[in-house]
């Protein structure tokens, strides 16, 4: 749970459940209540969390959605997200390993939710997940999803030297990696994948890593909606 929710104050297992879950509950509260102020309109058929790690989105998620699937690359997040499941008549959990989603159909979901997730993959594989979310969500359906840009001395930075000096700072023990993507390529990716940009904004990545800066998009796809069942 720390890893997916670093709070210092939680390090060594500190998270109690029910809490961390909660935090869950307020994060998708907020995204849904900032859909409705921007006249954001969702069928709530189904929902997909990208980066699902054990579950703390997917679970709110299925407070609000008829389907919800949680997505990880992680075997070990997967194990405990389906161990930690409260609602298995909703929510499934998806091992996914490739580079792409290309297991789950085109056209597919109402909604597409990712924090803190995408940051954390390497720009090359960030940037064909964004599009897959393009790819995957129904006409009129909305994604909602978070990543990094850089800026300062740190943009001047590349990847792969970054890395390495994260190699030697940690000593050879596991650590966390940061990855920026460019603003203009998730517009860019937009524009090509019949999708627009109905909201982005910027906000200060906090503590040590304020050399980046957390971009927010709400990105809907264009066409009209599903005639109803």
């Amino acid at each position: 749970m720390w890893v997916v929710l670093t709070d210092p104050s939680k390090k060594g297992k500190k998270w109690d459940k029910d809490d961390f879950f909660a935090t869950g509950r307020q994060d998708v509260k907020a995204a849904l209540e900032k859909l409705r102020e921007l006249g954001v309109k969702l069928d709530f058929n189904r929902a997909l969390d990208f980066g699902c790690g054990v579950g703390r989105l997917s679970q709110a998620l299925g407070e609000h959605f008829d389907r919800v699937d949680g997505v990880d690359v992680s075997a070990s997040m997967i194990e405990h997200a389906r161990a930690l499941n409260r609602r298995p008549e909703k929510v499934t959990y998806h091992l996914n390993v490739k580079e792409d989603l290309s297991d789950f159909p085109s056209h597919t979901y109402s909604f597409i939710f990712s924090v803190i997730s995408l940051q954390h993959i390497p720009p090359t594989f960030q940037k064909k997940y964004i599009v897959e979310f393009m790819r995957l969500l129904k006409p009129q359906g909305t994604a909602f999803f978070q990543t990094i840009h850089s800026h300062g001395w740190r943009s001047l930075v590349p990847h792969a030297a970054a890395d390495a000096y994260r190699k030697i700072r940690s000593k050879g023990k596991a650590f966390i990696p940061l990855y920026a993507i460019p603003a203009k390529y998730v517009s860019l990716a937009a524009e090509r994948n019949s999708c627009v940009i109905t909201k982005h904004e910027c906000s200060p990545y906090h503590g040590h890593e304020s050399r980046y800066v957390c971009d927010h998009y709400v990105v809907t796809k264009q066409g009209p909606a599903p005639a109803a069942p």
